[in-house]
């Protein structure tokens, strides 16, 4: 309570209306006294009794407990001693008006205890009169609501901000991307909106667990929001996506900057317990008014962008144009056809065999998904695998693929009595789980297969990544038995420790040195050394991608051991390969005769 000069300024004649009255009562006995005296210690309140002066002359033990202050520091002083500052004179103004017209006032105040702590508390401050209605003391009853504050601001705070990360959520940030749209409406800026996906934080899930992936999320946010200006808006809109408002832009080159001081923040990696966490992040950037004139708007066009930056390669930022708008609506629409195709077994297997360039019979089927669609014709799997693998549909695909597949195999394997083999290509998320290795003994034991009948082609890219959990599953995979290939060698880095460790048996050239080994001296050159190093390593060489004669004369001539591509045979579907099969006695693989040129010099280079 603060001490206003016309509530002491008062004449005998002023009016009682109004206020509470204590008069006209019998006098108390000294019994009556004590009991009001325990009722008011053992009250739960606070009280504090003040004269017209405002000197405290009277509390109760809840006093104490509350502000601190015992009743020798309280007594003769002014409430004074609790203000906490937070209240300015148009509030002890308001307070006092009620007092003088009503002769009482009630709300909320912010007050100090003894040792600093500022809290909250519901206060009642009551006139009281005597017989003849004069006032006389000012009466004040109060309860510490601080707990009741603490529990409204952490409500606030669950529904505005991310429990993982403290960073403000979805509900939050949008209210501040309107707030800085408005802003910049008024100013005439820009806003930028961010839009970032960890690349590969599945993986990492998967592999590491929750926790790690957990405590990843954390550790990101912590390294955004120390990148980052203040007053810039860093939020979490659900799962490993972030978001960040950059408000009061002048020009697109800020953004530019920043855009790159968030791909950089990502080099250096997150130590999590004993894991030493590389991740980087693909960012998309919509910008207020060019790309977006609402939040929804902008977080769409953000979200698009984000998608081209993947498509780019991943670890890179993207700016929306308006033709990346068709282009997602376009994968949108794959993504739900694909699930559609998927539930109503609409996908099929094609088989490519691959075959001994010495002998000319086949060696192994590769085996690939394959998706009609009923409008759009033939669907690569290099356009649809991305598309799976984004969704989480990969897991249900890889699955039906190893399943038909092991089946297909076993039924030809009984009944042409061939021991043929059959090679698929792993995605690494699929090896990441840690449980691929299962899912294969399991098939293998359901279509009585031997473990040396399936053949598994990973990229070199799950080697350079490391990933934990992917590179365990290898192991135990090589352990079974099972034969492994690196696909692709040669457009990438796969370390020779790793080929050795994992017992690999087979290296897959890259069809982009096949398609110019005839006119480039140097694709020549590489080829070479890589079907040399694989000899000198005892692994056997493919080559993929055979589309003319020149091509596998080379090839041959070089001592490839195993050839595939359209020159050799197109992707068949299960009757036709059946038929190529059958053209054989019982126990001998197919022969496929392919014209090989015996003149050219051009590959003795």
């Amino acid at each position: 309570m603060r001490k206003r000069t016309q509530v002491l300024s008062r004449s005998k004649g002023r009016s009682s209306k109004g206020r509470s009255q204590i008069r006209g009562k019998p006098k108390a006995t000294k019994s009556d006294t004590g009991l009001a005296e325990r009722i008011v210690t053992l009250f739960k309140d606070g009280i504090l009794v003040t004269d017209l002066e405002l000197n405290i002359v009277e509390i109760n033990q809840a006093f104490t407990r509350v502000t601190g202050y015992t009743r020798d520091e309280a007594l003769g002083k002014t409430p004074r001693i609790l203000s906490s500052g937070r209240h300015g004179r148009d509030f002890y103004c308001q307070m006092w008006n009620d007092l003088n017209e009503k002769g009482h006032w009630q709300g909320i105040i912010w007050n100090r205890r003894k040792n600093g702590e500022i809290y909250p508390e519901c206060l009642s401050i009551e006139t009281i009169a005597d017989t003849r209605g004069e006032p006389t003391h000012y009466l004040g009853i109060f309860s510490d609501i601080s707990h009741q504050e603490a529990i409204k601001n952490q409500i606030h705070h669950m529904a505005y901000y991310d429990n993982l990360t403290g960073l403000p959520n979805r509900e939050l940030f949008s209210d501040r991307l309107e707030l800085s749209i408005s802003q910049a409406i008024r100013e005439r800026l820009m806003v930028a909106l961010f839009f970032l996906d960890l690349d590969h934080f599945k993986d990492i899930n998967d592999s590491l667990g929750h926790s790690i992936g957990d405590q990843l999320l954390s550790a990101v946010a912590r390294r955004l929001t120390d990148t980052l200006r203040e007053s810039d808006t860093i939020a979490r809109f659900g799962g490993d996506e972030f978001t960040v408002i950059l408000s009061r832009i002048s020009d697109k080159g800020q953004v530019e900057n920043v855009a790159k001081k968030v791909i950089a923040t990502f080099k250096k990696p997150f130590r999590i317990d004993d894991h030493e966490i590389y991740i980087s992040t693909s960012t998309g950037i919509c910008l207020f008014p060019e790309h977006g004139d609402n939040c929804e708007n902008m977080i769409r066009h953000a979200d698009t962008a984000m998608y081209q930056a993947k498509d780019k390669g991943k670890n890179c930022y993207a700016f929306y144009t308006s033709e990346m708008g068709e282009l997602h609506n376009n994968r949108v629409y794959l993504r739900e056809e694909l699930r559609r195709a998927l539930s109503e077994q609409a996908v099929s297997l094609l088989f490519q065999p691959q075959i001994d360039l010495i002998n000319n019979h086949i060696n192994v089927i590769e085996v690939m998904p394959h998706w009609h669609h009923h409008d759009m014709g033939v669907i690569p799997p290099i356009k649809f695998i991305p598309i799976a693998e984004e969704s989480g549909l990969i897991h249900e695909l890889g699955s039906w693929t190893l399943d038909t597949a092991c089946n297909q195999l076993a039924a030809w394997r009984h009944k042409f009595d061939i021991d043929l083999r059959i090679a698929l290509k792993i995605p690494g998320i699929l090896l990441s789980t840690g449980k691929l290795d299962t899912q294969i003994q399991r098939a293998l034991s359901l279509y009585n297969l031997p473990e040396s009948s399936l053949e598994l082609e990973i990229t070199g890219s799950v080697l350079i990544e490391k990933m934990q959990e992917a590179l365990k599953s290898l192991s135990r995979i090589s352990q079974l038995g099972v034969r492994l290939t690196i696909d692709d060698f040669g457009a990438g880095f796969a370390s020779l420790n790793y080929i050795k460790r994992y017992s690999i048996d087979k290296i897959r050239i890259d069809r982009s040195y096949i398609c110019d080994i005839k006119s480039s001296e140097c694709d020549r050159l590489l080829v070479r050394t890589i079907i040399n190093m694989g000899h000198n390593l005892s692994l056997r060489v493919i080559a993929e991608g055979i589309e003319n004669a020149e091509q596998l004369e080379c090839l041959k001539k070089f001592g490839c051991d195993l050839a595939q591509g359209s020159y050799i045979s197109h992707p068949l579907n299960g009757l036709e390969l059946e038929k190529l099969l059958a053209q054989q006695p019982p126990g001998q693989t197919p022969l496929i005769r392919v014209d090989i040129k015996e003149t050219d010099s051009t590959c003795n280079t």
